[in-house]
């Protein structure tokens, strides 16, 4: 349980950030010169990277889950078809 949470609040950040620094240079909002821009999109690509690693860990966390509800979802497909 303590690893879906860290994981899942170090998605929420990641993403925050992400966010955040593609909105502010999607539309210029860059306080500074070239350096400081550089730096919003150093955090951004590199949140980019923390956020995918992030789901992976997520979808390898939840695989059993995922496997469960996947069969789930088609058996009863099948029997709403016959």
């Amino acid at each position: 349980m303590k690893k879906n949470y860290w994981t899942d609040i170090i998605l929420l950040v990641a993403g925050f950030l992400c966010l955040g620094t593609g909105v502010m240079l999607d539309f210029h909002l860059t306080p500074g010169g070239r350096t400081v821009r550089k730096l919003i999109r150093d955090i951004h690509t590199y949140s980019g990277y923390v956020m995918l690693v992030g789901i992976l860990i997520h979808v390898y966390l939840h695989a059993n889950w995922l496997k469960m509800t996947t069969k789930k979802i088609f058996k009863r497909e099948k029997k709403e078809s016959d």
